[in-house]
């Protein structure tokens, strides 16, 4: 199974085993996308599961706090009250936090498993700036030089910061230009001029070279972990 719905553990039969069926289909599937390092779209689904069911979790824990209490003790000596709840827990209720803590436990899992992966993908990048620094480093040239790939891919990077919840918020946009082959008798200051000159864009444009060491799934692993690295180097060295 590909694809979990993003309601799985509420859509249908409330049955511990038949969710679990479904969870370890899922699960499956993405353990063997994490074996080819196979990265996205399924560390993202995979984290955005987590989360649902943590907030589940805590939409239960909530809904159990709400419901009427009746006093059973009352402790002069320390001031103290002792209540319960006058609603029974429901055989549903447990059986929902029963799929809830399974799927928490197996989803963690896995995302460690594919954290680690990532870590090890961003470890072994290189980010340098090609040519003489531009005054402007929220726009420019992106070129992503995998060391076992014969060619350049080259795109056309832009930054947009907008505030959200209180804090600023960076988004990168890319668009792919072109692949190009590498050659020793080039520089990368000529490729960069050369490309600029091809999409009609000035030459003091900001350039940046990401060289990746080790070979990786390259759209499923190593564009997207290239893109947020270099969008946290752009942060941290030119704020």
């Amino acid at each position: 199974m590909e694809k979990l719905a993003d309601d799985w553990i509420t859509k249908g039969t409330l049955d511990f085993e038949y969710k679990k069926y479904i969870l370890l289909a899922y699960l499956k599937h993405v353990g063997q996308s994490f074996d080819q390092h196979k990265l996205y779209p399924t560390f993202a689904d995979l984290i955005m599961h987590y989360k649902n069911a943590v907030q589940l979790k805590e939409g239960k824990q909530k809904l159990w706090k709400s419901f009427p209490k009746r006093l059973t003790q009352l402790d002069l000596k320390n001031f103290r009250l002792f209540f319960e709840s006058k609603v029974g827990e429901d055989e549903q209720l447990k059986e929902l936090e029963e799929i809830i803590d399974f799927a928490l436990d197996s989803l963690q899992e896995h995302i460690t498993v594919g954290k680690d992966i990532f870590d090890k993908v961003e470890k072994q990048l290189i980010i340098e700036p090609v040519g003489i620094k531009a005054l402007e480093e929220n726009e420019g040239l992106l070129l992503i030089d995998p060391q076992y790939d014969p060619f350049y891919h080259i795109y056309q990077y832009r930054i947009s910061i907008f505030e959200a919840a209180e804090e600023k918020v960076r988004g990168l946009q890319t668009v792919f230009i072109d692949r190009i082959k590498k050659s020793i008798g080039t520089t990368l200051e000529q490729l960069k001029i050369q490309v600029l000159k091809n999409i009609e864009l000035v030459s003091n444009y900001s350039a940046f070279r990401v060289v990746a060491l080790q070979p990786y799934p390259y759209e499923e692993t190593l564009l997207p972990i290239v893109k947020r690295s270099f969008s946290g180097y752009l942060a941290t060295n030119y704020g």
